[in-house]
């Protein structure tokens, strides 16, 4: 009888990154100035050229691994224009040189090529500084705290077309695991010269611009998406009040998080917005619901049970998207009246969660309520295992450490999120790791859905700076309707994507 063993084999590492460029020399240039960076950082001790498409890299602990830029192995796979660049660990083991390497060249600038693809898809935002040729933004300090995506970079090179200065914009890096993160990061740094802080050292992000604007003789208007800046000025920083010209906000969570204060500058609310309500809202909800499937690529979702906790504006399409893939779509709001809506529209309801949570026994639960939805009195009604899905910024839909603290064990699935085996049985997996789904290694929107979204939010900043005599403190949700009515953008989307058979002639 033959019998069989498994024999662990330690091969060496090897990563890859694929970027595209129409520009050979560019494409070299961009590698080179990489390697050299990793010598000025003390990554690397000595780059060797072995030919002009192949390095030998000795890191700082005296491994080397090979760099290697080519076309990919199947060009028809990539778009056309497509590059590769490996990384391979001359030694076999458990050394981790060659990730830490190409962690570095995750922090590629982007090219050319990319970056022009990029501004052709954001065409709205790209061109609306046309709007105002007498650059409203000069002179004025901006701090930016939103996605690190590629449509973000179109953003700021038109606030910067708009009078801004690149010393004047800092921009505070959410932390999510973006697709693109590390790359946006280094292209605002090193081809923009804007200084990015982390979102963990939020603190001193904003008081260090703040210093640096009144040294210029500058003040600033808040670009925010998630509610972070206003709550530390608020709490934390009140006698930086006055440097602030106003704010614009782009989530509704992020409104939720801000009104309990009475604010001394307008905040210009495209999360309320009409236009946003209209657009985004479906493309955010779909953008979740591919990304669950593109986790669970094993799952069956046909006939299967949902719950959607929060019926607003993103619940609201959650629920649509999950029903029209043939889930049991249920749903929970703590608003009665929206609770009535959900009804209406032909979804089982409950005004007890748990009530719902145990005959409902649903496979997946998507949080959209923008605050805590579900906490650890919910856990005895799980009945099966469950994953839970979070479409709000950060990791508020789901009291986590209230859930860790009810499992007997608490298993990492990489990129898919974390499973909590709860003491009583079934285990409630948070994928994402109960951040928002729909940014979780992927760029959520098509840049050409955002596009508009983008330029609403410029739109706001230039009406703030503008002194727009509609625009109070506090809150303005009828002003901002009114302004991005006028402003021509919606015009502008609606001829750049609406019907194209119409014509007078």
């Amino acid at each position: 009888m033959k019998t069989t063993t498994d024999v662990r084999v330690d091969l060496p590492a090897s990563c890859v990154l694929n970027f595209r460029s129409s520009d050979h020399n560019e494409s070299l240039a961009h590698i080179s100035e990489q390697l050299r960076s990793l010598v000025g950082a003390g990554v690397a001790e000595e780059i060797v050229t072995l030919t002009p498409h192949k390095w030998r890299v000795v890191m700082s602990n005296g491994e080397g691994v090979s760099i290697c830029l080519s076309i990919p192995a199947v060009p028809g796979a990539f778009p056309q224009g497509t590059l590769t660049v490996s990384a391979t660990a001359d030694m076999a083991g458990t050394s981790d040189c060659c990730q830490q390497l190409m962690a570095e060249f995750m922090r590629l600038p982007f090219t050319t090529r990319e970056m022009s693809d990029t501004t052709l898809e954001m065409p709205i935002t790209a061109s609306i500084d046309e709007t105002w040729p007498n650059k409203p933004l000069d002179g004025v300090g901006i701090l930016i705290t939103i996605h690190h995506m590629r449509d973000f970079l179109v953003l700021v090179k038109t606030l910067t077309k708009l009078g801004v200065d690149s010393e004047d914009i800092t921009v505070i890096d959410k932390q999510y695991p973006y697709e693109f993160s590390h790359r946006v990061d280094a292209h605002l740094t090193r081809q923009f010269g804007i200084r990015v802080g982390k979102y963990a050292d939020l603190m001193n992000v904003v008081s260090g611009h703040v210093l640096r604007m009144e040294r210029r003789n500058r003040r600033s208007i808040i670009m925010d998406d998630g509610g972070y800046i206003i709550p530390v000025l608020m709490e934390s920083l009140q006698d930086t009040l006055g440097h602030w010209v106003g704010a614009v906000e782009q989530t509704i969570s992020g409104i939720r998080r801000v009104e309990k204060y009475r604010l001394p500058f307008p905040l210009f609310s495209v999360a309320e917005s009409e236009l946003k309500g209209a657009i985004e809202s479906y493309g955010i909800a779909d953008a979740a619901v591919r990304n669950v499937i593109r986790l669970l690529p094993h799952e069956k979702f046909e006939g299967q049970p949902a719950l959607v906790l929060g019926f607003g504006r993103i619940g609201t399409e959650v629920a649509r998207s999950l029903r029209s893939r043939r889930m049991r779509v249920a749903v929970f709001d703590r608003s009665l009246s929206r609770l009535l809506y959900a009804h209406e529209e032909g979804f089982l309801t409950g005004k007890e969660l748990n009530v719902l949570l145990r005959s409902h026994r649903p496979m997946i639960i998507f949080g959209s309520a923008g605050r805590r939805s579900f906490t650890g009195e919910n856990i005895p009604a799980i009945m099966r295992d469950t994953y839970l899905v979070s479409t709000t910024s950060r990791d508020y839909e789901f009291a986590l450490e209230e859930i860790r603290e009810a499992s007997s064990e608490v298993v990492s699935l990489g990129i898919t999120g974390t499973r909590y085996l709860l003491n009583r049985g079934p285990s409630l997996t948070a994928l994402g790791h109960g951040m928002p789904i729909n940014f979780h290694f992927a760029e959520s929107l098509p840049n050409r859905y955002v596009d508009v979204v983008m330029a609403s939010l410029v739109t706001g900043a230039v009406a703030i700076a503008s002194n727009d005599e509609r625009l109070r403190e506090g809150e303005n949700v009828k002003a901002t309707n009114e302004i991005l009515e006028g402003s021509g953008i919606i015009e502008r989307y609606y001829d750049t994507y609406g019907p194209k058979w119409l014509t007078n002639e």
